[in-house]
């Protein structure tokens, strides 16, 4: 094989195995402190909207 085919292959290789680790996790169900997780990035996302919101307005209120 030359070296291009076995890059491919390699890609191919860790496509199915994420694709595996996927299907563990789903199989498996989501760990515990997954959902904290994903509450706290979705509060510092909201966060950060609603902070840039607001120094946009502030700046628009105290600058025009």
């Amino acid at each position: 094989m030359n070296r291009q085919n076995l890059r491919m292959t390699s890609l191919v290789e860790k496509a199915i195995a994420e694709e595996h680790h996927l299907e563990e996790i789903a199989r498996d169900g989501y760990a515990p402190a997954t959902l904290p997780i994903v509450l706290g990035a979705i509060m510092l996302a909201l966060s950060a909207i609603v902070g840039a919101a607001l120094a946009i307005t502030l700046a628009f209120y105290y600058f025009t």
